[in-house]
């Protein structure tokens, strides 16, 4: 070889290796340079972003624009993709499809927007397990209700508890369960007067049998050890240590009641008006009430500490009431169906076709989501920042964090879904084909 073909190739070599440094460093520097024809020089270097994903549970592969983020190597024959968590580098600014696909898991589907020289982070994205239901009993379609500790399952429908861990069955007997409810303290199931143990038959109460024939709307208030409950124009306790009634107020025409330590609320009709009274049950005086509009169907739902909450069946209005300031406490939310506290000031409600966050020291609703189904129930997971909610033949996954629906289940028709926010597992009744039946659904 000549020195001048040497000397060629040493040149070239210089330009290579300045060029090289050069795209390298730019990479390195959050550069890339546009490969369109014709080329335009205010656009032949362009700044790029980046974006910062992570997911529970992690190991999901991520796409941009459906194309798998390859991880960078020097080996062409080694291809290898991006999973959670993870840092796309070098993303020219724009809007795209950022995609999350993990085998077992339903694939998640965000529109993100990057930026030059910008991070754009999406974290604690919650991925949803594409499981089969699990048959849990078969059942006529009814009210479920899990205890506070998430061992039990009542059936209302087939009037029953169920014993999670063993699948143990027992029989509530007869009568109207619908309405029942778990105590906090203890494991036992509250409806109608009546008091049943999942597993211990020997705690079993009647204490309708005791009050005896024409009571009705039970109240356990378990602070005080009192069971509440309406007979004969009068709102009356039972005292469960010593088992003995007393009177608390009578005389009006009461349609709902809350007692709360040694003070009871009430709703009655009056002299053609319909009043929220409060009373003290020490004396059996009323110290403060407010008007409500007479045309309404209220009951009372104890799901606030901090407030009453009374709401309207019939007009479809929540009522929050500062239970020490009445008249000057009272907020009103129109058009809502249910809803979910997130902390004692902020709840999340739904009407039918939207869900909104609602921040009562700011008075203001905001608009979360609107979707094409009606829906029919909203849980909220505190734990995980996500809220399941129904329509009348799907179970849906909303992440409040970063706005994605996910369809987690669709059938013929979907009734009373309840969470374990624990264990992440969704218990529900269903019609799948020609069974009727409560199924649980495991959802991380």
């Amino acid at each position: 070889m000549s020195k001048k073909i040497r000397d060629y190739i040493f040149i070239l070599f210089i330009i290579f290796f300045v060029a090289g440094t050069g795209l390298v460093s730019l990479y390195a520097s959050g550069y890339k340079i546009s490969l369109d024809w014709p080329p335009k020089m205010n656009r032949l270097l362009t700044k790029t972003g980046m974006v910062a994903v992570d997911s529970k549970p992690g190991g999901a592969t991520v796409y941009l624009n459906d194309e798998p983020q390859a991880v960078f190597s020097l080996n062409p024959w080694k291809k290898e993709y991006l999973t959670t968590a993870a840092k796309v580098k070098n993303v020219l600014p724009g809007e795209y499809t950022l995609s999350l696909k993990l085998d077992g898991y339903w694939p998640l589907n965000k529109k993100i927007s990057v930026y030059p020289g910008q991070t754009t982070f999406i974290e604690d994205i919650n991925l949803f397990r594409n499981d089969l239901p699990l048959l849990v009993s078969a059942m006529p379609q009814g009210e479920l209700g899990l205890n506070p500790n998430y061992r039990y399952l009542s059936l209302a429908g087939a009037k029953k508890i169920i014993t999670l861990k063993t699948g143990q069955e027992k029989s509530l007997g007869e009568g109207d369960w619908t309405a029942g409810r778990w105590l906090q303290d203890k494991p036992l199931f509250f409806a109608n007067g009546k008091i049943s143990s999942p597993e211990n038959s020997g705690n079993d109460l009647d204490y309708a049998a005791l009050i005896g024939a024409g009571a009705s709307d039970w109240y356990y208030d378990e602070d005080n050890s009192r069971i509440y409950y309406k007979s004969q124009g009068a709102i009356s306790y039972l005292k469960i240590s010593d088992r003995t009634s007393q009177v608390a107020v009578s005389g009006g025409d009461y349609l709902t009641y809350e007692p709360r330590g040694s003070e009871l609320f009430v709703v009655l009709n009056e002299g053609g008006r319909t009043i929220l009274r409060h009373y003290s049950l020490d004396n059996q005086k009323a110290s403060q009430e407010i008007s409500l509009p007479s045309v309404g169907r209220y009951r009372f739902i104890s799901k606030n500490q901090s407030y009453l909450s009374l709401y309207d069946d019939q007009n479809k209005t929540l009522y929050l009431i500062n239970p020490g300031d009445l008249k000057n406490g009272l907020k009103t939310i129109k058009n809502i169906v249910s809803w979910e506290w997130l902390d004692a000031e902020t709840l999340i409600y739904h009407n039918n076709w939207e869900i909104y966050l609602f921040d009562l020291r700011q008075k203001d609703a905001a608009l979360l989501t609107r979707v094409g189904e009606e829906i029919k129930r909203i849980i909220w997971n505190k734990d995980s920042d996500y809220l399941i909610f129904s329509t009348a033949d799907s179970l849906n996954a909303f992440d409040l964090k970063i706005g994605t629906i996910t369809k987690i289940l669709k059938t013929e028709q979907i009734y009373s879904p309840v969470l374990d926010d624990k264990n992440d597992i969704l218990y529900f009744w269903a019609k799948i084909g020609q069974s009727e039946a409560a199924y649980s659904l495991r959802l991380k």
